[in-house]
């Protein structure tokens, strides 16, 4: 990956990281210099590097009574900064619990080193049960940016939203361009739905501290973000109509631990997974009111002044269809747990254009099933629908598109989200204009953040105003 060798900085060694991160910065020879974690992990992260031959790379462990922190602590900052010196890196990789991004963030733009991050791009404590919450994320968001304008000559900060460089959301965002601007249309209708089949044992929801729901947050801010995201990013396109959006209103309602307790009981387990351990902490449903959501259900029209030019259907969650079959967390809980994906997006550019994304998967990414592997039901699925109203703009009646007909990246040995997240990595230490780049996700943050004052205001219900920005 170029002539010079790169130096990083990976913090956060979790499942994500060890899945993703560590596989790309071996495959383009990157020089894995430090590695930030918290204490309680020592043994484990130890065993792992020496495992993966990673024996060169220097750790730093912080307290783990200091993962919650906003602000490193004046050491930290003072250790980091010569680990970062001596060892001569210039970009960095945050892969934490996303509560711990605005601090490590803050840290390394005002130490000019270039960022790669994982989504969400911050989180506080009880978004939905908080409005002074729910605001800080678009205030943390407007403190990072600020500091990034001011150094952005320097470095550049990409966040990891690998649908942003998905070669089928990609054609069909050029498919809606075109059409929005040639018969000056914008886009009408979406609805976005996504399942990932995350299912959590009753004591796991008091346990987990990768993908938690016990800090107050939870779909929105593990792979809810993307699809909001997503939204935010098709919508870009109807600045290119004379239908300009300038406010919106959002309807809200969660599914939170809580319910599901009731739906999934005693009986359930008992009966099926030989056992009553969940037994009195299914009977005391109050330990879990506060724990953020399972499921996120959204209703937000787009509108120019009191006109609606967008209705948008936000569906994501994290009840739903599962393979999980077992009472005990594998080793593996990042894919080996059960997870499916099921994924739809559902565009109207008015009368004249439908666009659908249909990806469902019915095994798991590690069962590999060769048999479905790009049909329904296999872990590469993923088909675009397209109709048009031909007698007016043309062009073919229905076509039925597959990703591998429109996808130039043919190693089979990645999924179709990796390869993407690859394209993202690959991008960022080449130092390449992206599509994901830090300014570029403002209007995300806005709306994740009045998503979650629509919950945490008990209205369910939020007006707000809606601008656009120049990339």
């Amino acid at each position: 990956m170029g002539d010079n060798m790169k130096n990083i900085i990976l913090i956060g060694l979790g499942p994500h990281a060890k899945r993703i991160y560590i596989n790309f910065i071996k495959k383009y020879k990157l020089n894995l210099s430090l590695l930030v974690d918290l204490d309680i992990n020592k043994e484990e992260i130890k065993t792992f590097l020496k495992k993966e031959k990673f024996a060169y790379t220097k750790v730093y462990f912080v307290k783990s009574e200091e993962a919650n922190n906003k602000e490193l602590t004046i050491t930290v900052k003072k250790d980091l900064k010569k680990l970062i010196q001596e060892n001569k890196i210039t970009y960095a990789i945050i892969s934490t619990e996303p509560k711990a991004h605005f601090a490590y963030a803050k840290f390394l733009i005002k130490n000019n080193i270039s960022i790669l991050m994982d989504k969400p791009i911050t989180s506080s404590l009880d978004v939905l049960n908080s409005i002074f919450s729910a605001k800080q994320i678009k205030k943390e968001y407007d403190i990072l940016l600020n500091l990034y304008k001011n150094h952005k000559e320097k470095i550049k900060f990409t966040i990891q939203c690998q649908r942003r460089f998905h070669p089928g959301y990609l054609y069909i965002k050029k498919i809606l361009l075109d059409t929005i601007k040639k018969y000056n249309i914008p886009i009408t209708y979406i609805d976005i739905y996504h399942s990932d089949g995350m299912w959590n044992m009753p004591n796991e929801f008091l346990s987990r501290e990768n993908h938690p729901y016990k800090y107050g947050y939870g779909k929105l801010f593990h792979s809810g973000y993307h699809f909001i995201d997503i939204l935010t990013w098709l919508l870009e396109c109807n600045k290119y109509s004379d239908k300009k959006i300038n406010n919106a209103t959002i309807y809200s309602t969660v599914f939170r631990p809580y319910d599901f307790f009731q739906t999934v009981d005693n009986n359930f387990y008992k009966n099926y997974f030989n056992t009553n351990e969940f037994q009195e902490i299914l009977q005391k449903p109050s330990i879990v009111s506060s724990f953020g959501e399972l499921d996120f259900h959204s209703m937000i029209d787009f509108k120019m002044d009191d006109k609606i030019i967008t209705h948008c259907t936000l569906n994501l969650m994290q009840s739903g269809f599962s393979k999980r079959a077992w009472k005990n967390l594998p080793k593996d809980t990042y894919k080996a747990n059960g997870r499916v994906r099921h994924e739809r997006v559902n565009i109207h550019v008015g009368p004249i254009l439908n666009i659908q994304i249909h990806s469902y998967q019915s095994y798991e990414v590690n069962e590999k099933s060769d048999i479905l592997k790009d049909d329904i039901g296999g872990i590469d699925h993923f088909d675009i629908y397209i109709f048009r109203n031909t007698k007016l703009i043309g062009g073919k009646s229905f076509e039925k598109i597959k990703l591998q007909d429109i996808d130039d990246n043919k190693d089979i040995t990645l999924g179709n989200n990796e390869k993407a997240r690859e394209k993202c990595f690959y991008k960022f230490f080449m130092n390449e204009k992206n599509e994901s780049d830090f300014i570029y996700h403002q209007n995300s943050i806005l709306l994740l953040s009045k998503l979650c004052e629509s919950i945490a205001n008990h209205t369910n219900k939020v007006n707000f105003k809606w601008g656009s920005y120049e990339k």
